[in-house]
């Protein structure tokens, strides 16, 4: 299971002092029961997600993480200064560790003032907003349009948006400007503006998801996740691309941890929630998991919410890939590696 192979029964005669007429009838059994499945007949055996949901909820959750992946965890905080340093110095660790997809960030929750804005053509349909924030952070967030004439059309519409765009923006939070966005949206019925329309309609955009800004967010080991799941690595990879989406997506999947009660990672299996393309536990979700399984969307997340701190600070740090993974190693090491970030906030 720890490689991510299908399991013949063979294979366990030979690892385990156990007959194969009696590997064959349990793997027969759990199969009866739903927890693993084959490809066909002749096929090892494969955990299905209720199989891997009974494994998961029977791991100990008091175990500790392997002592050399502990230290390196250790060594990466002890070499970084600043809390964002340590969150991107433990991606990247975990991400070598668990030979997946690491992600982790840290929001400082619509405190701090915009001081600079830049929108930035991707294509013809497509806007790069750069937002720059007291302090140094800087977030992008990428807009999508009705297709323009051309790139070079978009780009001179740009200017006018930019500008206009930071008359709402800099100086203050995104939280205030979303305030004086929705005043102009709703001033707009009265009367017919379309350029303004577009402007507040991407500062709308913009400030959606202002509690999360500025937002320091590190994603370490794509080329594994690229490398493990094919074509759907793919796919996910360019959910990847976008910070905030990301950082909501693990918000609403990890509950928020609590200052005082030990930090438990949590274990989401499945592609829907992963990919934000349903509700998580919704029948639109499970149909599309089910679907996704056959054609190798096999995907799980392990992660932990950080405590909120009085600085209004959040964040997350998480595993994510196949759903074969090293249980055992990877959920110890990110709770060991919350606990580590959570103690330097």
């Amino acid at each position: 299971m720890l490689g991510g192979d299908d399991v013949p029964s063979a294979v366990l005669a030979r690892d385990h002092d156990w007959s194969p007429a009696t590997i064959r009838a349990e793997l027969a059994a759990l199969e009866r029961a739903g927890l693993v499945d084959r490809a066909h007949r002749s096929a090892g055996c494969r955990p299905t997600r209720a199989g891997l949901e009974l494994y998961v909820a029977s791991r100990p959750r008091d175990a500790e993480p392997p002592i050399g992946a502990a230290r390196a965890v250790e060594r990466s905080l002890a070499a970084s200064g600043s809390l964002e340093q340590d969150q991107r110095a433990a991606a990247r660790v975990l991400a070598e560790v668990g030979g997946c997809v690491a992600v982790s960030f840290v929001a400082d929750a619509g405190r701090r003032p915009v001081v600079e804005l830049e929108l930035v053509p991707l294509s013809a349909t497509r806007l790069l907003v750069v937002v720059g924030f007291v302090g140094g952070a800087t977030t992008m967030h990428p807009v999508s349009f009705d297709e323009c004439p051309s790139v070079e059309q978009l780009t001179a519409d740009a200017l006018g948006m930019q500008a206009r765009l930071r008359e709402f923006c800099l100086g203050r939070t995104l939280v205030e400007a979303h305030a004086d966005l929705l005043r102009v949206r709703d001033d707009l019925r009265l009367r017919v503006d379309r350029r303004l329309a577009e402007v507040v309609r991407l500062g709308l955009s913009l400030c959606a998801g202002a509690e999360l800004d500025p937002l320091w967010l590190s994603v370490a080991g794509q080329a594994r996740l690229a490398r493990g799941l094919g074509a759907t690595g793919g796919e996910l990879l360019g959910q990847l691309e976008d910070d905030r989406r990301l950082a909501e997506i693990l918000c609403r999947l990890l509950p928020l941890a609590s200052a005082s009660d030990p930090m438990r990672a949590t274990v989401v299996l499945g592609g829907a929630a992963l990919l934000d393309r349903h509700p998580a536990g919704s029948e639109a979700a499970s149909e599309y998991d089910s679907k996704g399984a056959e054609a190798g969307l096999r995907l799980a997340l392990v992660g932990c919410r950080l405590p909120a701190t009085t600085a209004a600070r959040t964040g997350a740090i998480a595993i994510l890939g196949p759903d074969r993974m090293d249980y055992a190693s990877v959920i110890p090491l990110v709770e060991y590696a919350a606990r580590a970030l959570a103690a330097r906030t």
